[in-house]
């Protein structure tokens, strides 16, 4: 594979009958990744008592892992810029499974938020470059698809690895759930530094790690960002605006958090297609159908069909936008560029998740029609500024 950094992407290095077990090793790390980002909020009981410290401590856990991440995701991408992906990508799966015992052996909170503060470190230059990397080996024409197979990872860990997890933990306990997943990173490690084609980087020796797509692949970030603000906004306190908005009985939340996950892997399941098929108007369509399942969200006033509805519409929108995100990203982005390209979306991302839940929890007290507004507001401008992006010319980019 040649190493050279013009323009035009690098042709996929996996062969059709690679292609397969790559995706499925990458999926299998994404989804446990995020399973262990997630684990403090699924375990808050039990980690509480067992630490000695109030559920509300506990968070910080999670509230950490994602300052972590936003933090530190464009550093770390620029000191290793010149290093080979495959076993970086390995290595980063080992940090984080080292640091994940360090929290599971912690006798108290600050010696658990160090392990979740190093596996975080990791974590922000793992998905910096899973993107990237798929978009090295994939031919251009199946880089939604695979993105897709690949982002799905996210929406297991929410649907299956964390319920099962949280399960497991009243039977073998917290500490056992997390050495457990340390052990299975490790092994997954090791798999991936053995099929994944071995990638070297693409930035020319002697060269600037800055280009002339910065400028697009900011913008694109940006506006994605917003659209993902009024997204968190919402979301964070979704089991609230259940009862409060949608006139729902509190025993409904869970059947609401299920039309939201199924809805959320039906969009993921359309997302390929629509990034491959229309590489320029998916993103527009996809940051459109948020804003427009926001707004019936906030219309809803006590009706439970139309909340019911806005739901599914948003769960749909919402599965698709990050993975069409991510393509887009790619896609706008000039092949040298691509790995600090990624480190700049996981940052939008999380710094989205803090912007939002941070805004509709200054809201929330004046009603959750405010919330639901607010989110309207941002979404719909992030739209907005994508539909004045979408005539950009771009280095991957096809007709449509």
């Amino acid at each position: 594979m040649s190493t050279r950094s013009t323009p035009p992407p690098l042709p996929g290095t996996a062969g059709p009958h690679r292609t397969w077990p790559i995706l499925a090793v990458l999926t299998a790390a994404t989804l446990l990744t995020v399973t262990v980002e997630m684990l403090p909020s699924g375990l808050l009981p039990v980690m509480s008592a067992d630490l000695g410290v109030s559920e509300s401590a506990i968070g910080l856990l999670v509230s950490a892992w994602a300052l972590t991440i936003a933090v530190v995701g464009i550093p770390l991408v620029r000191l290793t810029i010149r290093l080979p992906r495959t076993p970086l990508l390995a290595a980063c799966l080992i940090v984080i499974a080292a640091a994940n015992l360090l929290t599971a052996t912690a006798s108290g909170l600050s010696l658990a938020l160090t392990g979740r503060i190093l596996a975080a470190t990791a974590h922000g230059l793992f998905w910096a470059l899973v993107v990237s990397y798929v978009a090295s080996v994939i031919p251009a024409e199946r880089l939604g698809r695979a993105l897709a197979i690949v982002l799905a990872g996210p929406t297991l860990a929410g649907l299956a690895g964390l319920p099962v997890a949280a399960a497991l933990a009243d039977v073998v306990g917290w500490r056992a759930i997390f050495t457990g997943l340390s052990v299975v990173l490790v092994l997954i490690a090791g798999v991936l530094w053995l099929i994944l084609p071995q990638v070297p980087s693409t930035l020319p020796v002697g060269g600037g790690a800055w280009d002339r797509s910065a400028s697009r692949v900011i913008a694109v970030a940006i506006a994605g960002g917003l659209v993902l603000v009024g997204h968190f906004a919402v979301f964070t306190y979704l089991t609230a605006l259940v009862t409060q908005l949608g006139g729902l009985p509190g025993a409904a939340i869970p059947l609401m958090l299920l039309v939201f996950g199924v809805s959320g892997a039906v969009g993921i399941a359309g997302s390929g297609f629509a990034s491959d098929r229309y590489p320029r108007s998916a993103i527009v369509a996809a940051a459109t159908l948020v804003t427009v399942g926001l707004a019936v969200l906030a219309l809803s006033s006590g009706q439970p069909v139309v909340f019911i509805t806005g739901v599914a519409i948003w769960g749909i929108a919402v599965g698709a936008f990050p993975p069409i995100l991510q393509t887009r990203v790619m896609r706008v982005s000039t092949t040298a560029f691509r790995p600090l390209a990624g480190s700049i979306v996981v940052t939008v991302l999380n710094l989205g998740v803090a912007a939002g839940a941070t805004l509709g929890g200054l809201l929330l007290d004046h009603g959750p029609t405010a919330v639901t507004l607010i989110a309207v507001t941002a979404a719909a401008v992030g739209t907005f500024a994508l539909m004045l992006m979408r005539p950009l010319n771009t280095p991957h980019d096809g007709a449509r």
